[in-house]
């Protein structure tokens, strides 16, 4: 089970819309190896964890712990793109170099 406080640990909001960042971000919040990976990796490996229950309940606090990073990097990416331009969206996702490495 999971509480959920519907407060940010910190408030902090772009001074003004940034898709090519937001973009960035995308890369690290759901790449390969990006924080809903590591959430998943946790979670899992605790549900499913026959050792001790100390490190069930280890794996499952890191697990739950990456599901704030989670929540604070798709808010940031949210709130970066509030506001842009639509077109601006469309170039940012054009840009060869903000293509992830594992992409081709």
């Amino acid at each position: 089970m999971f509480y959920h406080i519907k407060e940010l640990q910190y408030n902090a909001k772009p001074d003004k819309p940034d898709p090519v960042y937001a973009k960035k971000l995308q890369e690290v919040l759901g790449g390969q190896f990006g924080e809903i990976s590591v959430m998943m990796q946790y979670l899992f490996q605790g549900w499913n964890c026959r050792g001790e229950q100390k490190y069930r309940d280890m794996l499952l606090d890191i697990g739950t712990e990456e599901m704030a990073h989670v929540e604070m990097l798709a808010t940031m990416i949210a709130q970066l793109l509030d506001g842009a331009p639509v077109t601006d969206q469309e170039e940012a996702a054009k840009d060869p170099l903000l293509v992830p490495s594992w992409v081709g």
